[in-house]
């Protein structure tokens, strides 16, 4: 690799993490933004102006004339990002909500040093824009920002954060985000294993600023996290809270291992033996007693998930197991609660047979069996859980994809720029664009709200728990798998008089929501914005308003008139949503407690600050 082409990668690793830095901190409103097109035409339709973090105490409506110490950050954009539907103040459209996508790569703060990296031709377009009375810069440069770390830096500098780890998973993230583009893996294929899907992930996360964050001790620095090796360790039966047939799974497992390595495993009734990742291991000796970790070559090689700490092995065919691994990923530490080891299997067994689904469309991956070290303070338990989730068996011909390899960009071989799903599908056309994410939203939608809307049950619908059907011949989309059950939102009172079962929750179980429409802004968070957004700005139909106008459509068509998930979504009053902050929840030290504030409601979006409008395949202008 050229030194060119490696600057190159670590610019572009440098972005990806400063632009959903930047994304949080505007759509959260921890900082303000400003939107000032361009007179004329340019590569650029204009300039995303972020305000320092001193702005925040003003009025809204800023009466005086901007300085250069006000500005914290200057981003030029492809296009306009998401508006205040109300005429703009004299500096510029107050903005809320900026995506990634909407930048281009390049970050610059205001400088009076003439010899700084800037960009000279933005340079006089800015100062042409940003004049007095509004503005007043002074004889100042745009200096390019390379690094997330001095964005950071910058933003907290006036604040108080006393947490420094969030500048270590900033950096982390780089490093791992650097990795990968340094080394993208090649994109599958129809006739690929799920797994290798699994496997095939760029970038991840579309929006967190420490998607590719892992939080590692020096010696697991070159671990490998998609071929993990599995152990085993013998644990009193009275020490473990069991649900389904965990010790009949976990022995079947552990028997296989001990063959394979030519050894005879004995375990009586009084105790259980128990699968644990390999990393875990030191930590499992420190916090728990009475286990008693079996010999190394008592293990069986895995293959990770993109969660990292799903892994699924040849021995346990039709099944994937989920393991607690303490390592904090994408800011959250990977382990597993206790709520979710007593949840998973029971709603497995009574409520998901009972669910408003169509089968044809949506199938859902029960979790049959789990066990977690009981007895103990819930934050050590959390590592010591391993549960059992079935996995999909697609039928002759039939592929299976994890919707968020399909929303990446950037695999080995395949043009610059290209997503996954263009690629794959050959999607060249707008004509053949538009008919896939047709199909797409007209089958999630059918898949995924009717249990929200009849069950009150709201699936975490995220890409990286969703996986895609296709056939293998045609391509065509089939219906959906949904995973993972740990992070759903429940109405108890809807689940319990469309069910007739009225399900035992633990006390304090995150899950649970005292209302209807507490449940929403998960699914809408999960679905909408990460997961749908994401398919719609890539497939270029979020600027002309196409893709919102399609999941509109399908929205009418499966929300009943008298819903109310109608009116907090469809209303035209509507204009905003509970939107879920990541950094406000990193900032608060959070995970599993959600920080809700006004985003703008993307489903009711349409172009018309930008005089455009959505023309569909067969209809004149």
């Amino acid at each position: 690799m050229s030194s060119q082409t490696v600057n190159t990668v670590v610019d572009d690793a440098a972005f990806a993490i400063s632009s959903r830095l930047l994304s949080c901190l505007v759509t959260e409103s921890l900082l303000r933004a400003f939107y000032v097109p361009f007179g004329r035409g340019d590569r650029a339709t204009g300039i995303l102006v972020i305000l320092a973090t001193t702005s925040l105490s003003e009025q809204p409506v800023i009466n005086r004339a901007l300085q250069s110490r006000d500005i914290f950050a200057i981003v030029p954009l492809r296009n306009t990002p998401v508006l205040f539907n109300v005429e703009g103040d004299k500096h510029g459209r107050s903005v809320r909500l900026v995506d990634p996508l909407d930048m281009f790569p390049e970050i610059y703060e205001l400088s009076q040093n003439s010899n700084s990296s800037r960009n000279d031709d933005l340079s006089r377009m800015v100062k042409e824009i940003l004049t007095p009375p509004h503005w007043d810069l002074g004889p100042v440069e745009l200096a390019k920002m390379d690094h997330p770390s001095h964005l950071w830096r910058k933003f907290v500098k006036d604040m108080v954060v006393q947490d420094a780890s969030i500048e270590a998973e900033i950096l982390s993230s780089f490093h791992w985000q650097l990795a990968s583009f340094k080394n993208p893996p090649a994109c599958p294929t129809l006739s690929s294993a799920a797994i290798d899907w699994e496997q095939s992930l760029v970038a991840g996360h579309p929006t967190h600023p420490m998607h590719r964050a892992r939080m590692i001790p020096l010696s697991l620095s070159d671990y490998d996290w998609y071929n993990p090796v599995i152990r085993f360790a013998r644990v009193p039966r009275s020490r473990l809270d069991i649900e389904g047939p965990f010790d009949v799974m976990s022995r079947a497992l552990a028997q296989k291992a001990a063959q394979r390595a030519g050894k005879m495993l004995s375990i009586d009734d009084t105790s259980v033996v128990v699968p644990i990742h390999e990393v875990q291991i030191t930590n499992i000796i420190a916090k728990f007693q009475g286990v008693d970790i079996l010999p190394p070559d008592i293990s069986i090689r895995a293959r990770g998930q993109a969660s990292i700490r799903t892994v699924v092995m040849s021995e346990l065919p039709g099944m994937a197991l989920k393991l607690s691994v303490g390592v904090k990923i994408s800011s959250s530490l990977r382990t597993i609660s206790h709520f979710t080891a007593n949840f998973g299997p029971r709603f497995s067994s009574e409520i998901v047979p009972k669910l408003v689904v169509d089968h044809e469309i949506l199938s859902v991956e029960r979790e049959p069996a789990s066990a977690v070290y009981g007895g103990v303070d819930p934050e050590i338990a959390k590592h010591f859980t391993a549960i059992f989730r079935e996995t999909y068996r697609p039928a002759h011909g039939e592929c299976i994809i994890v919707c968020a390899a399909l929303l990446e960009v950037g695999h080995k071989g395949v043009s610059a720029g290209v997503s996954a799903v263009e690629h794959l599908f050959h999607l060249d056309t707008f004509e053949k664009r538009v008919k896939f994410l047709e199909r797409y939203i007209c089958l999630a939608c059918k898949a995924l709200l009717p249990p929200l809307i009849h069950n009150g049950v709201a699936f975490e619908a995220h890409a990286q728990n969703v996986l895609a059907r296709f056939d293998i011949e045609s391509g065509n989309l089939l219906g959906f798998v949904v995973r993972d059950l740990g992070g759903l939102r429940i109405h108890p009172g809807t689940l319990a008089k469309s069910t007739g079962i009225d399900f035992d929750f633990l006390p304090g179980h995150c899950v649970v929501t005292s209302t209807m429409e507490e449940a929403y802004p998960k699914f809408y968070h999960t679905l909408i914005h990460n997961h749908l957004q994401r398919l719609i700005r890539l497939l270029g139909m979020h600027y002309n308003g196409c893709g919102w106008e399609i999941l509109r459509r399908h929205l009418n068509a499966i929300i009943p008139a008298d819903h109310e998930l109608r009116r907090v979504w469809m209303d035209p009053g509507s204009e905003t949503v509970s939107g879920k902050c990541l950094m406000r929840m990193r900032l608060q030290g959070l995970y599993r407690d959600m920080v809700f504030s006004p985003f703008p409601n993307m489903i009711l979006y349409r172009p018309s600050n930008l005089g455009m409008d959505c023309e569909m395949p067969g209809e004149e202008n």
